[in-house]
């Protein structure tokens, strides 16, 4: 477990486990916060929450200074203590919450849903009236539902576990799929069907969406997005797959939209976006000199925004998704309005990533 790469090489982390202390139990969804003091008495927080398997990382942490390190687990919480880490790789330290027996068993069993589309592999054109079961050893009978005229299905108000997903039409061949559906979360299932079985075998891809980005709306604007062709959205896989050190940099390489920098080794960067009303500023022919920028839902940066940079607001690495929008054609309602004119770039932390605050 390590942090990430572009991550100051000053400051260091606590890596383990979150456990309950009755049964040993890992929890999922825990967070980890470490509270400190910097000169002149300024406090500073770095908090992460656990992965699916109550696994922490937390990053960004000073060495040899003294932390308050603490769990909580919805109303449960530990008692603080006392940290000093050394230089280097984060430093191993599990912790133990004291949650009421029997109020686990409860917490982790929250119901999920199951969705996702099918396709017609051939021509990528979505399948209707496409018959989607659902089945489960605990179910006392199967869930049966029809794909829309996307090509889309659903299931809700799932319990955790494991789960078979058939999907059969009249002119394809039929296809199931085995899905692990965590507790609380929504896991999509993607089908891509074949009319002749001489063809390679159908396509099947499983993705588990993360629950801060369904909240905030980002999967339903990037289905209506990919239909009408608007707007551009990349998940914390795309981006950590592009390794870029710099959002910016990693913006810039969008089409429609270009990153001018004014310090050296590409630093001080803005965007402009090309595709978006003219700019009032002597350089029109770019277009907008910045588009609006959302981070979780507030607007860090508008029109015109004296040239400051996405990257004083947020780093790749606290990222789970990004939505980009190169005009005001593009723009989702929430979005738009008399303030967009040169289309908007909205950015949602997750997560498993580093908080600053203070």
């Amino acid at each position: 477990m390590t942090c990430p790469a572009e991550m100051d090489p000053s400051l260091t982390g606590l890596a383990g486990v979150v456990r309950d202390t009755l049964q040993g139990i890992l929890i999922p969804g825990a967070t980890v916060t470490a509270i400190w003091t910097e000169g002149e008495g300024r406090q500073r927080t770095v908090s992460v929450d656990a992965d699916t398997e109550g696994v922490y990382v937390l990053c960004g942490l000073p060495p040899l200074e003294d932390l308050t390190v603490s769990a909580r687990f919805t109303s449960f919480r530990t008692e603080p203590a006392r940290v000093n880490i050394a230089p280097g790789p984060p430093a191993g330290w599990d912790i133990l919450v004291g949650v009421e027996e029997g109020a686990l068993a409860r917490l982790l069993t929250v119901p999920g849903r199951i969705v996702g589309r099918v396709l017609d592999r051939r021509s990528g054109r979505p399948i209707e009236a496409a018959n989607v079961v659902l089945s489960d050893t605990l179910l006392a009978e199967d869930q049966q539902g029809m794909t829309d005229g996307s090509g889309r299905f659903m299931f809700t108000d799932l319990d955790p576990g494991m789960y078979r997903v058939t999907v059969d039409h009249l002119t394809f061949d039929p296809l199931d799929q085995l899905v692990r559906l965590p507790s609380d979360r929504t896991v999509q299932v993607d089908f891509e069907l074949s009319v002749d079985p001489i063809e390679l075998a159908p396509i099947v891809v499983t993705a588990l969406r993360e629950k801060r980005l369904e909240l905030q709306g980002f999967y339903d604007r990037r289905e209506l997005g990919e239909a009408i062709g608007a707007g551009i959205f990349l998940t914390r896989d795309d981006i950590q797959d592009a390794g870029a050190i710099r959002v910016t940099h990693y913006l810039g390489r969008i089409p429609g939209v270009r990153t001018e920098c004014s310090g050296g080794a590409n630093n001080n960067c803005t965007i402009r976006m090309t595709r978006g009303a003219p700019s009032l500023s002597s350089r029109a022919e770019y277009g907008c000199m910045n588009a609006n920028v959302y981070l979780d839902g507030v607007r860090v940066i508008r029109d015109g925004g004296a040239g400051e940079s996405i990257d004083n607001f947020v780093s790749p690495s606290e990222i789970a998704g990004i939505e980009v929008y190169r005009g005001p054609s593009e723009l989702p309602a929430e979005f738009g309005g008399a303030v967009g004119r040169c289309g908007a770039i909205v950015i949602w932390t997750g997560p498993g990533i580093r908080r600053n605050s203070g």
